[in-house]
């Protein structure tokens, strides 16, 4: 028996769309109805076409049904495949449950008897899955941004590392956790594109361990040989960040016999190559002392948010107060609830540094709540402070004091 067009008198409506939800949603909602069917691209681009082939007000109005009515030929020809290859796709789409075909013994479609006999492709099972495809869409854009949030924590705590490592090798070159950090970093993944979640986690956990042990040691190193006079500037500094990558491999063709491994960063030839890693650019004067100097970790969490010493718990774990990793974990983990584009921080973090972009976006959390001048878009602001980085006119410094010395007032 052939399905009516119209809904009976006293009968039930079909189900329509969700509030706010149109054909073009159903059409967006293509790449998730492919991946929860297992269809191959041919037979979405039929289904594409077969939505595409409706009335958008069939899919929102209770009283129709939306039908494909197009004949075999036409779609077949629109398609670039045969009338055989088309039958294929319509049957892999009934079985799966998005469409129902009723033709005429000779495969006609259309309607007929005043409108009544409806024949041709229904896609009312499709519409009806409509919220659990979108269910299924917005857990699987999760479960995207999540990834994307652990690859962006992995390649920050990447360059921690690495700066935590350049600064250990220069106080204490031939130390056995200076080796070990070396060997570490040599093995660490260039890319994470094939990894997946838990690769991620544990990838992340493998840095974080090897940033503490980092500090640490660097720290023991400053107890043991004492912290330089104000003012005084050592003889050799670096200037800017080196290549660890291409130094790791040039020092060991280059380097002569008896060198030790560990001088291995030393001895490389500052033109050994480029880091695919982003540079950030210094916008600070040379020389000036390292951020967490100035300002100690103890203070920038005291005149934190609420809401980011609550992310700053989550990543500094155990440890009393946060290191240089755990500013920068918690800056990026807090972006999605101050509404800043990923692409923001990614800007301001090539801009100014990791630790940097870190602290800013510590400064615009916090101004949100300014009295005087809160700061209504912090995407946009993050984004104007990169701009200003990258310009030279960025007063950080001068911000991180404001806040500082705000808590204190209220503190007092």
């Amino acid at each position: 028996m052939l399905p009516l067009a119209c809904p009976l008198a006293g009968e039930a409506s079909r189900p329509v769309l969700p509030p706010g939800t149109t054909r073009s949603d159903v059409e967006r909602l293509l790449p998730t109805i492919r991946r929860a069917f297992a269809l191959s691209d041919a037979c979405a681009l039929t289904l594409l076409l077969l939505i595409q082939t409706t009335r958008p007000s069939d899919w929102t109005d209770p009283s129709v049904r939306p039908v494909c009515y197009a004949s075999q030929t036409s779609l077949a020809e629109r398609l670039g495949k045969t009338p055989r290859a088309l039958r294929y796709d319509e049957m892999r789409l009934e079985r799966a449950g998005l469409l129902v075909k009723t033709t005429a013994a000779n495969g006609s479609r259309g309607r007929f008897a005043g409108g009544q006999v409806v024949q041709g492709l229904d896609l009312t099972p499709l519409a009806d899955r409509v919220p659990q495809l979108l269910a299924l869409a917005a857990q699987e854009e999760a479960r995207r941004l999540h990834v994307q949030g652990l690859r962006r924590q992995c390649s920050a705590a990447r360059r921690v590392f690495k700066g935590a490592l350049q600064r250990l090798l220069e106080r204490a070159p031939q130390a056995p956790a200076t080796t070990e950090a070396l060997a570490l970093y040599a093995e660490l993944p260039r890319r994470y594109d094939g990894m997946d979640v838990a690769a991620l986690q544990s990838l992340l956990a493998t840095l974080d361990k090897a940033v503490e042990t980092c500090l640490a040691a660097f720290e023991m190193r400053l107890e043991s040989s004492g912290v330089p006079e104000p003012g005084f500037r050592p003889s050799l500094q670096a200037t800017r960040e080196d290549n660890l990558e291409s130094c790791v491999a040039s020092a060991d063709r280059t380097r002569p016999a008896g060198t030790p491994a560990d001088a291995r960063l030393v001895a490389a030839p500052r033109g050994a190559g480029r880091s695919r890693e982003p540079q950030a650019r210094d916008f600070q004067r040379v020389h000036k002392p390292h951020w967490l100097e100035t300002f100690t970790p103890r203070r920038l969490y005291a005149a934190c948010s609420d809401d980011m010493r609550m992310y700053l718990d989550a990543a500094k774990g155990s440890r009393t107060l946060p290191n240089e990793l755990d500013l920068v974990r918690a800056a990026v983990m807090i972006l999605p609830d101050l509404g800043i584009n990923p692409s923001a921080w990614d800007e301001a973090s090539e801009a100014m540094g990791d630790l940097a972009a870190a602290l800013a976006v510590i400064v615009i959390d916090a101004r949100r709540f300014d009295p005087v001048r809160p700061i209504r878009s912090p995407g946009g602001a993050l984004r104007s402070f990169a701009r200003l980085a990258m310009a030279g006119k960025l007063n950080l410094a001068g911000s991180l004091i404001g806040l500082v010395e705000r808590e204190r007032a209220e503190s007092a």
